[in-house]
Order: structure tokens, then sequence, then C-alpha cells
């Protein structure tokens, strides 16, 4: 059986699939709490030296009015005030698995901690990925901003956790393990295998979203995609696809998704830049085409400062039956860009890519 977390994960998952960050926040908050370390955790993995604290507040996603200077509100995942003695401490803590940082984002938490300097507070600011992802304390805290600048990685937290002992903990190992954030740095045989077949498993990959799809796509969306970031995505957001921009603040996406589960999916993505000027008008209609079309689903459509969109997601498991698995693949994506073609015929006041040439059957 999984972990009581990972089965708690499933439930949310069904829904958002970026609620993971969030979901882990309130584990790791829950540690910090529960079992008083967070003295130890700054000692220990920052370097941020205390003496024993004093915790007196842990709040998960507290947002933060957008200041003259900055595009957007913001929601540090933690926000911590601890003393020691007569010296107060207020900590941000961001949380990363797959994704990057957001625009300008740790510097504009950098900025609201400036406002609690204001009041004799002393400020840190500690950012935790999954993957490497090196920054520079002085192009993050500026303007004269004393705060502390740190980073930690999420395999440093569960060797950390190892060496503490309780029910809670244990738990939580087992369900960072189960989400690879145990990262034993070590090859393992399987390991071996895909690096040796890695260049047979691209080609394929590539193969699903090129030919008859990228056909379709030129075809109905005018733009031939390219396979510029295709590895970045890969990086940065547990996916392998090729885009097409609509050039109207809006992207296609289409190719192969890493999930929690047994097997990738094949997934087709519609998504919309939260600068788009058309936004509410284009997500009014997302959410009529989703209503009409069975299969798709949504994302972040009240997040006004996020990518929203809709997709359609097959998990790799249902192809394998099939004889020619790239040609299963293929056609499952050119059926969902004909039924998506249907929101851009429906909707031309969207300014979209050049003119249509017309729907395939």
């Amino acid at each position: 059986m999984n972990s009581l977390f990972q089965r708690l994960y499933q439930l949310l998952s069904s829904k958002d699939r970026n609620q993971q960050e969030d979901y882990l926040t309130e584990i790791f908050a829950e540690v910090l709490v529960k079992e008083g370390m967070l003295g130890d955790f700054l000692n220990k993995l920052t370097d941020i030296n205390v003496s024993p604290t004093n915790l007196r507040e842990v709040t998960t996603q507290k947002t933060y009015a957008k200041k003259d200077a900055h595009l957007t509100d913001s929601r540090p995942d933690m926000m911590i005030r601890f003393s020691e003695g007569d010296k107060h401490h207020v900590l941000f803590i961001e949380n990363k698995l797959g994704t990057g940082e957001g625009h300008q984002q740790l510097q504009r938490y950098a900025d609201h901690l400036r406002s609690y300097e204001a009041d004799g507070c002393r400020t840190h600011l500690v950012y935790i990925t999954k993957a490497y992802e090196p920054k520079k304390k002085s192009e993050i805290v500026q303007n004269g901003n004393n705060a502390s600048f740190d980073q930690v990685r999420w395999y440093q937290i569960y060797n950390w956790l190892k060496g503490h002992q309780s029910e809670l903990i244990n738990i939580i190992l087992e369900y960072m393990e189960e989400i690879q954030l145990n990262d034993s740095r070590r090859f393992l045989p399987q390991d071996m295998y895909a690096i040796q077949h890695m260049e047979r498993l691209i080609r394929m990959m590539d193969a699903c979203m090129d030919g008859p799809v990228e056909d379709i796509v030129t075809k109905l969306f005018n733009r031939s995609t390219g396979w510029t970031n295709r590895f970045a995505q890969l990086k940065e957001s547990y996916r392998y696809m090729k885009q097409n921009d609509q050039g109207n603040y809006s992207v296609i996406n289409f190719g192969f998704y890493i999930t929690d589960e047994e097997y990738p999916t094949a997934c087709i993505m519609f998504e919309i830049n939260p600068k788009c000027p058309n936004r509410p008008g284009l997500i009014k209609a997302m959410r009529e085409f989703i209503v009409r079309n069975e299969g798709w689903s949504s994302e972040d459509m009240d997040d006004n400062t996020a990518w929203s969109n809709i997709y359609y997601e097959k998990s790799l498991l249902n192809f394998l039956s099939t004889d020619d698995h790239i040609e299963s693949i293929q056609a499952f994506f050119i059926d969902r860009l004909n039924e998506l073609y249907k929101l851009k015929q429906q909707h031309p006041e969207f300014n979209w890519k050049s003119k249509e040439i017309g729907a395939s059957t």
C-alpha cells in the first residue's frame, strides 16, 4: 500500500497536476511545527545560525498585495515568524519541484521581507528546489534589503530527516522516496539501461509528434512547431512537448508528461499567458469548450497570475495493446488537434496566428 501522503495526493492530483508543490509545503510545515525542528533545519542546511528558537507563527500560502514595482501579488509557500531571546525573525520559504522561479518571484519576496525589517525583524529567504537551479543573491536581495538568502535541495532535506526518528518523519521519508525526492545520486541498473537506449526513446517520442501530426498542426494552426525547448521543458516541467505559438498570448503544446503514476501520458494542452489582453473572454471560451468536449480538463483557470490551460491526456498504457504505438499516439494527437481547432473556428475574434486553411477529417 502507498504511504498515507501518497494516497491523499492521488485524490488531489485528479484535479490539479500542480498541487504537489503546495501539498509538499504543507507536509514540511507540519514537520517544522510538530517536531520542533526549525532551528536544526536552519543550522544544518543554511547559513542562518540561531540559538534555541521560539516558534511564533507558521503560515502557508499567505498572499501579499503587490508593491508599485511589482506586476503581481506575491504568495510565498511558507512564512515563519520566530524569536531567539529578544531577536525577532521572519523567514520566507519557497518550494519548487518541477517548475522554475516565476517572474521576479524571489526578488518580490525579498521586497516584502524589507517591510518586516522596518519593524526591527531579521529576515531570511530560503529557496528549496529538486533540481540544481543556482541563483545570485545580488540579483534577488536588492534596494537596501538585509535579508539572508539560502538555497537548499530536496535531497538534502531527505538526508537531514533520515537523522531524526519519529512516526511522522518516517511516513514523510516514505512519501519522499515515492516521489523521488531522496535522489540517492547513485546510478541504478535501470538508469544505465535508460541511458543506453536514450537516443532510441527520443527518436520514438519525436516520431509521435512529427510527420502527420506536424502536418495537421501546420494545416489547422498555420505554424509548424519547433524543437528548441523540449529538453528545457523536460528538466523544468517534467514534460517533453512541441509548441505552437498562436501569437495572441496562447500556446498549443502536445507531447508527453512524466507523471506520478507508473506510466507517462500523451497530452495535448492549450494554455494562455497571464498577460493575455483578451484573457477573460478566452477563459470563458475555454470553459465552454471543455463542457462540450468530453475528456478535456482545465487547470488554473481562476488564477490571474498563472498560465491557465485546458488539456487532454491519456496514459501510454492505453496504447501498448496496439500493433504500432507511434501510429496510435499520432492518431490520438490528430483527433485532439481537430477538436481543439473548433475553439479557433468558433472564436475568430481572439486574433489567432494568420488565416486558417481548413480542418481535416
